[in-house]
């Protein structure tokens, strides 16, 4: 894991580049078991002995889509955190 300064610098320059939305997930589920996917901040695979929080944006339009995070629990609160910074 690392240090929370470092995460929430990931966080802010992952909603900085647009690749993690700053708004307010429509659904946030803590998923349980990590599906071995890369965390939206700190790009590290959400292992399967760690847990995970999956956080779904819906997109609205001609074609609704349904757009799904993958973070570590650490992450997301660092996410969090730094959303109000912005």
């Amino acid at each position: 894991m690392l240090a929370e300064a470092m995460l929430r610098e990931k966080a802010r320059a992952a909603m900085l580049n647009g690749k993690l939305p700053r708004a307010t997930p429509n659904r946030t589920f803590l998923a349980g078991a990590g599906t071995v996917v890369a965390c939206a901040v700190c790009a590290e695979l959400v292992t399967t002995d760690q847990a995970e929080i999956e956080l779904q944006f819906t997109g609205e339009g001609v074609q609704p889509r349904l757009n799904r995070y993958h973070l570590h629990v650490w992450c997301f609160t660092a996410w969090k955190s730094e959303r109000g910074c912005i």
